[in-house]
């Protein structure tokens, strides 16, 4: 119904009995104690006499509201909404009308619960049981290795037996063909891929890489780096392979050059002057004197020039190296490796000034940046320790 007349009034004869009907705010929802809701409008109530109005509105014409009543004018802002009913959008959003709550995963049902704890107790008790198992294995190994060092050193002083040699140049001729996927699992497992990367990592100029065997370095040469690329190795075959795996990869890189030959020997070099880098991988194992392979690669290193070396010996630990020693002849049989040199008393008789050294698994990998000791050039136009 219209508003009440006032007695003073004088502006118009008469109210429109049927107001336009003009958007409403939204009401907002109450629930009552019963669990009902009820609506409550608060411009449905109209103002009374002597009531003063706070929230008045601006018109939002001269004249084009002024026949309706107060309380149902449109409202200039928007109405407020329940803070319950729809979350603030998130800062950013492309549209802002469209509020996209918290993606929680949902919950798991009870018996998803109890299937991946048992999931995680069985790869724990797994990751144990190959622990321990691996420690046994060790221990009943390690008493072996004991006993049969103590005979061996037992019949070799009094004579009963002599220490066997054995040629690696034919070891490694015989395993050329399987050997590297004999070791491509243990490598991987061990880490090497990265070690090699790492050794690797930069090389430019002329690179001489010793003991090269069959290319085991070959992925991670950046070959438009290297001026020239020189390879030596013992077993011709294995230095065949290298040379074929490395053509397949690096088909149009043309500065290389292969030469089986011992590396404890003169190694030509393209430019005559030497090797800005000179890199070995597993070789000191195998050379038959390891010491005069590191002088000579100090030799063929041009001042300034880096030697890189990753090498297996000897660990940090006495009980490892007992299961070393007494295995030794037998792993050397098989793969053509003595894996129990001392490569620090090596690399001391060898006089390299060794710059880094960083050793991994129990101490038994070496990874070694050595320089060449100063020298002076020689008439003939060959490096030569200098005798100052």
């Amino acid at each position: 119904m219209a508003p009440p007349k006032k007695k003073d009034f004088k502006g118009f004869s008469e109210w429109d009995s049927q107001p336009k009907q003009e958007a409403k705010p939204r009401a907002s929802s109450k629930v009552s104690k019963n669990g009902t809701n009820s609506i409550s409008n608060e411009s449905s109530t109209a103002p009374t006499e002597g009531s003063k109005r706070t929230d008045r509105r601006p018109l939002p014409g001269m004249l084009g509201n002024m026949g309706t009543p107060r309380s149902q004018a449109s409202p200039t802002t928007a109405p407020k909404v329940a803070s319950s009913s729809r979350p603030p959008p998130r800062p950013g959003q492309k549209y802002p009308n469209i509020v996209l709550g918290d993606q929680k995963r949902p919950d798991l049902t009870p018996a998803q619960k109890i299937k991946r704890v048992k999931g995680i107790y069985w790869i724990t008790g797994l990751g144990v049981y190959a622990l321990s198992s691996y420690g046994v294995y060790l221990y009943i190994q390690y008493g072996k290795a004991v006993k049969l060092q103590e005979e061996n050193e037992r019949e070799y002083s009094l004579g009963l037996k002599h220490r066997p040699e054995v040629d690696t140049n034919k070891v490694y001729e015989k395993i050329s063909g399987n050997y590297d996927s004999s070791v491509r699992f243990s490598e991987w497992f061990m880490g090497m891929s990265l070690l090699r990367r790492w050794m690797l990592w930069g090389l430019e100029g002329d690179i001489l890489e010793a003991s090269a065997g069959t290319g085991r370095n070959n992925p991670y040469y950046h070959a438009a780096k290297c001026r020239s690329i020189t390879m030596v190795d013992n077993s011709p075959k294995m230095l065949e392979i290298a040379k074929t795996d490395f053509q397949s990869r690096y088909p149009h890189y043309g500065h290389i050059s292969f030469a089986a030959q011992d590396a404890s020997q003169p190694i030509k070099s393209p430019s005559g002057e030497g090797f800005d880098r000179v890199i070995q991988t597993m070789g000191l194992c195998s050379q038959k004197s390891p010491v005069e392979t590191l002088k000579n690669l100090e030799q063929h290193c041009r001042p300034g020039g880096k030697i890189l070396l990753l090498e297996h010996g000897r660990s940090h630990y006495n009980w490892l190296n007992s299961i070393l020693d007494a295995y030794v002849l037998d792993h050397a049989r098989s793969w053509g490796c003595f894996w129990n040199r001392d490569i620090g008393k090596l690399l001391e008789e060898s006089g390299l000034v060794v710059t880094k050294i960083s050793r991994f698994h129990l101490g038994t990998t070496w990874l070694i940046e050595a320089s060449p000791r100063p020298r002076k050039r020689t008439g003939t136009g060959e490096l030569g320790p200098d005798s100052e």
